[in-house]
Order: C-alpha cells, then structure tokens, then sequence
C-alpha cells in the first residue's frame, strides 16, 4: 500500500516545485566564449570591426543613418558616433585607447572634388578633432587604406598612385612622411615605440620584406629572412617580437611573378632582441598571423577553396606555454586580436564573431557601463515585455514564502 501524503505535505511540495520552476525559467547571464557582434551586413556589404581594450568598434558602408557603433565584449551597446551628414561613408575605421580614428568622405560629391578626411574622436570627451586630410591631386584619388594607433601616435596609409606612411602625433597635432614606396605596402602595425610593415623590396630585388621602424631612433630595420620572393608582407607587432608569414615552398613565377596562394604557408616569429627568426608552424594555405602579448593568432585552413569559405579553425600559440589551442569553428578569416579578444567573420551566412582566448567574455559591470547602456537595456525590456506575461516574480515568490512557513508552522503544531 502506498503511504498516504498529509494535505500539508503535498501544499508544501507544491509550493517548493513552483519556486524551482520560477527561478528556472529566469534567465541566467552566464558568459558564453562566442558572442556574435549585432551588426546586420550582406555578404557584400563594406563592414569594418576592430577591438581595443576591450571595446569593438564597427561600420556598414552606406548605412542610414551612416554611424559607427561600439560595443563592449558581451555584445551590450556602449556609444554610437554620427557622420558628419546623411551621405557620409568610411574609408577605414580603428580603435585605440578609447579613441576612434575613422577616415570620412561626402560620396555625393564627386570624386574629383572629394576630400578624404581622418579623425581623431575621443570617447571619453565626446570631442572630434581633423589630424589628416586629402584631395584629389595628379588626377589619381587618395585612398588612407589603414590607419595604426597606440598612445601617442597615429599611423596613417595613404595611396596615390605611390605609397606613403604618415606619422601623427597627437600631443603635437604634427604630421611627417617616414615611409614612400612607388608601389603598395602590406601589413601596418604599431607597439610603443615600434613600427611594423611590409612592403616590395626597396633594394629592387623581387619579392617584399619586413620592415621595423623606431620612432624614436628613426631607424628603419628590415628583418634579414623576410627579404624573399616568399614573403607575404602581412604581419604584426607586440613588443618585442614580430610575426609575420611566407610560403612553405617557392612559388610558381611561370606567369611572371610569384603566385603566394597556393605554396602553403610559415607561420614565424621574429625576437627584435635576438634577431632570431623561427617558424612557428606550418600551414597548408597563406594566412595574415596577430600577436596580443605572449598570443599568436592566425586562421588554419585544410587547403584554399574560394567556394567553400567557412572551412577554418583560429590557431593559438602561447609564447610561455610554447603551447597550441584552438577556437572558433567554421572561420572564414580573422578581423583583429587585442588582448584577449579575437574578432573573425563567417560568410555564410555573414556574421561577425567575438571569441576570448580565456575562455571569458568579460561582463560589463561597473557603474559607468550601466549609466552608458541605460537606452539599451530600456530598449530591451521593452522587447522582452511584449513577448512575456505580466508575471511579477518578486511577489509570487514572497507570498509562496510565507505560504511555505506557514505550512511548515502548521505541520509542526500538528
């Protein structure tokens, strides 16, 4: 025979189960290692996105209104900027040290007339201020094609039908040349007091090479092993150390130059202190390789497939660790890597992604986050409110409380 349940017992029981349920359906904000960046894009839309402490920055060519929109790691809304009109668009957009630097143009007006504009937007002020500007000039249209920034100084890349790099400084407002090249230049990356690029030979030799820039010296080093038919000329800097990437194998000249795609890849490091470049590992499809302090990371594909885009995994190599991981799936390519944030993209379908290395996303949770995210949160309540029944939690679960210790009471005095 079943034992019989006290009327008390199973009001008891069924008060608690209620509970569980409330407090299960209430979301837990539990910090997931992928975050998909809001951004609506096409695949064939001009999207740029970058990261710096913290913060990602992104831009829709030709979105209405035209505003570039920052968010913290966890995907909450933190500042939205405004062009300067209704048909302004970018031609580059960076991030560093709560500053933005975005290179703005009219495109309603024509581009024998247009002038191409680099700001500098403080976040923290909410103040723009103009540090480049260029114009239409020997009947070739500038392109700032990059824009590189750590502390004081800007890096500016700028084509004309020739190549230059400017460099500004912010506590001067002053600009100079300490780069020009007839042809393009690759990668551009700054640390400290540290300039990386790449660019074709400058000895006229084929083939392209790694230059170092101190700018404080003003001396230009080019990294000995990068002076080959076999560099790629992207790369980038953290401290001390440079990586950068060449083919595996000699590639095909037989069209005249050197075909890089399809001779598989080295990842290599470069210590500036030793002089000493290493191969880190080797790949079977070119790729651009970031370093964020002790971390390396760059895209690993199984070969190179222009139809099958999304087919890669993002490599890690800890310097300390001397030790690989691996992140994201189905990686189309790698936007940027600052600290402990990796942003990469899919095209199919097109999204953007942020990944920590940690295995982390931060939260936002101090008080300036909260007061700077007020809209948002309030926007989202507001969705969530149509979707949901005007249940009040706090009450029912008070009043289930003291239903529960009233029952507990009674049973005793039974």
């Amino acid at each position: 025979m079943k034992p019989k349940i006290h009327n008390n017992h199973f009001c008891l029981l069924s008060a608690l189960s209620v509970i569980f349920c409330l407090f299960s359906v209430v979301p837990c904000y539990a910090t997931p290692t992928d975050i998909e960046i809001p951004i609506q894009a096409s695949i064939t839309s001009k999207v740029f996105v970058c990261t710096d402490d913290n913060l990602v920055a992104t831009y829709i060519g030709k979105s209405c209104p035209p505003e570039i929109k920052v968010f913290y790691p966890d995907g909450t809304h933190y500042k939205t900027i405004q062009l300067s009109n209704e048909t302004s668009d970018l031609e580059y957009l960076q991030i560093s040290d709560d500053r933005l630097y975005y290179t703005e143009y009219d495109r309603s007006v024509i581009w024998t007339s247009r002038t191409k504009t680099v700001y500098e937007y403080n976040m923290t002020t909410n103040k723009k201020s103009v540090i480049y500007s260029a114009g239409f000039y020997n009947n070739v249209e500038p392109r700032i094609v990059k824009i590189a920034a750590h502390e004081d100084y800007v890096i500016i890349y700028e084509e004309f039908g020739g190549s230059a790099i400017i460099l500004h400084k912010l506590s001067t407002g002053t600009n100079r040349t300490i780069f020009t090249s007839n042809k393009m230049i690759h990668g551009l990356s700054i640390d400290g007091d540290r300039i990386m690029w790449g660019c074709e030979r400058t000895d006229g030799e084929p083939g392209r090479e790694i230059h170092v820039y101190n700018i404080s010296s003003g001396r230009d080093y080019i990294i000995p092993e990068s002076r080959s038919i076999k560099t790629w000329g992207y790369g980038d800097i953290s401290e001390d150390y440079v990586v950068w990437s060449r083919t595996a194998e000699e590639p095909d000249t037989s069209c005249g130059h050197p075909s890089l795609l399809t001779a598989g890849c080295e990842i290599l490091l470069t210590d500036l202190n030793s002089g000493d470049t290493t191969v880190v590992e080797e790949i079977n499809t070119i790729s651009t390789p970031y370093i964020s302090g002790d971390q390396i990371a760059y895209l690993k594909k199984p070969e190179l497939d222009f139809e099958n885009t999304d087919t890669g995994l993002i490599r890690i190599y800890d310097l300390k660790k001397e030790a690989f991981t691996n992140a994201g799936s189905d990686v189309a390519g790698i936007s940027d890597f600052d600290g402990e944030m990796l942003l990469w993209y899919r095209f199919h379908p097109a999204s953007h992604w942020m990944t920590a290395i940690s295995g982390n996303i931060p939260d936002v949770t101090d008080q300036k986050s909260i007061q700077d995210n007020q809209e948002a949160l309030e926007k989202a309540q507001n969705i969530r409110s149509q979707h949901e029944s005007p249940i009040d939690f706090p009450v029912i679960i008070s009043a289930l409380i003291i239903d529960i210790v009233y029952l507990v009471s009674a049973n005793k005095r039974e």
